[in-house]
């Protein structure tokens, strides 16, 4: 489980400082698939950056399991963020010198076990990238390359997952088989943090919250349709 507490963080700028985050507070269960939804602003962004370590925050405790993660040592904070957190980002992120084969098993690279390139003919099957392999990132559809992504994302065997926007620039049918990817992995256990803009997006996860001037304005579980 992830608890933040009273976060806050603030940008200065030479003009001005811009506060992102207010005071915030947020629990995400093990196993719970959360959408974050609210205008543009009000710290979406800044909140998953926060969660997968990627920024920084000015005050604030972040619990994983009860324990502190910002007041470990520099060490022991960038072996949680590796490990137990995954990244998925609305344009994908593919090396595009590297085929879908090499892209996927660099989602291994920090895991660092023997058989981890073992995994990927098994990951290309099950997220519908079979024959695909050899292929490069230019030469695949929007859909295939946030499937590449995803295969990245489970070769590193997170806890939990984040994705920005992962439907964003997909048309509806991709958009459908990408929320079906995330909604079984959810079953399976796996614990999902989804930004989007797109309230019919958020109606099919399992919880919202909704986010305003850099706070959670409500949270909630979503009833199944």
């Amino acid at each position: 489980m992830i608890e933040l507490r009273n976060i806050c963080k603030v940008y200065h700028t030479a003009s001005r400082d811009i506060k992102a985050l207010d005071h915030l507070d947020l629990t995400i269960r093990d196993s719970e698939f959360l959408a974050l939804v609210g205008h543009s602003g009000c710290g979406k962004t800044t909140l998953l950056n926060i969660l997968a370590g990627y920024d920084s925050f000015d005050s604030g405790i972040y619990l994983h399991d009860g324990i502190a993660v910002n007041r470990q040592t520099d060490i022991s904070k960038s072996s949680y963020f590796r490990l137990q957190i995954g990244t998925v980002f609305q344009e994908y992120n593919l090396l595009p010198y590297l085929n879908v084969r090499d892209n996927i098993a660099l989602g291994g690279y920090y895991r660092k076990t023997a058989d981890s390139r073992k995994r990927v003919p098994e990951l290309l099957k099950r997220l519908d990238l079979e024959g695909m392999g050899h292929m490069y990132p230019h030469q695949l559809s929007g859909g295939q390359k946030q499937r590449v992504a995803i295969a990245r994302v489970l070769m590193k065997q997170p806890c939990i997952v984040l994705a920005d926007e992962p439907t964003g620039a997909l048309d509806v049918s991709n958009a459908r088989n990408i929320m079906n990817i995330f909604r079984t992995l959810n079953n399976q256990g796996m614990t999902i943090v989804l930004v989007t803009h797109d309230l019919n997006i958020a109606r099919q996860c399992g919880s919202i919250a909704v986010m305003e001037k850099g706070n959670v304005a409500v949270k909630r579980d979503l009833l199944p349709s």
